[in-house]
């Protein structure tokens, strides 16, 4: 059992993290109330062009770095879950590789709306986005389901992986496969 929670420490790390950020920021600069869902709603918008810049442009491609571990470290545990799609030790992103790419985003976040709290509170979105994701991966890899959605996104996902792997990057949502281009290149 112990074993099996270990794979979904970042439902207990992201959200404990993101408790300590809100309440130190709005507490420091308070915002009004409709900001707060506006920026939440948008860091979860922002999490699904994330998905899938993260998945097409950074996980898919031979990086031209000399290091093995550092490349291995970028996108080399991608490559390993395409590998062996099956095995749960490669489905879940490593909670400390969320936490660098987190303060990336929030460095940019911040640097666009010049403002903590509002930043923290976007990758507060940003994050719910991310753990909605990793629970959809999961249960698209492990589980069988009467949900249509669960359904449609297993189908889209299992084309990635065995047929076409320059395709259908959300997995969340189709949206941005929509808007470039990388939907399934025939009927699903």
């Amino acid at each position: 059992m112990r074993e099996r929670l270990s794979y979904f420490r970042s439902f207990w790390i992201f959200p404990s993290i993101a408790a300590v950020l809100l309440y130190v920021s709005l507490w420091a600069e308070p915002q009004p109330r409709g900001r707060l869902f506006l920026f939440f709603a948008l860091g979860v918008f922002i999490w699904t062009f994330l998905e899938y810049l993260l998945h097409r442009f950074l996980f898919h491609i031979q990086l031209p770095i000399r290091s093995p571990r550092v490349r291995d470290v970028i996108n080399g545990s991608h490559f390993l879950h395409h590998a062996s799609p099956r095995d749960r030790n490669k489905i879940l992103v490593h909670p400390s590789y969320g936490i660098v790419v987190s303060t990336l985003v929030y460095g940019l976040i911040y640097a666009v709306c010049r403002n903590a709290a509002a930043a923290v509170v976007i990758l507060t979105g940003v994050w719910a986005g991310f753990l909605y994701y990793e629970a959809v991966h999961y249960r698209v890899h492990f589980t069988l389901s009467a949900s249509p959605f669960i359904a449609r996104q297993r189908k889209v996902h299992f084309y990635h992986h065995f047929t076409n792997n320059k395709r259908c990057f959300g997995v969340t949502t189709p949206l941005w496969d929509h808007v470039f281009g990388t939907t399934a290149d025939r009927p699903l």
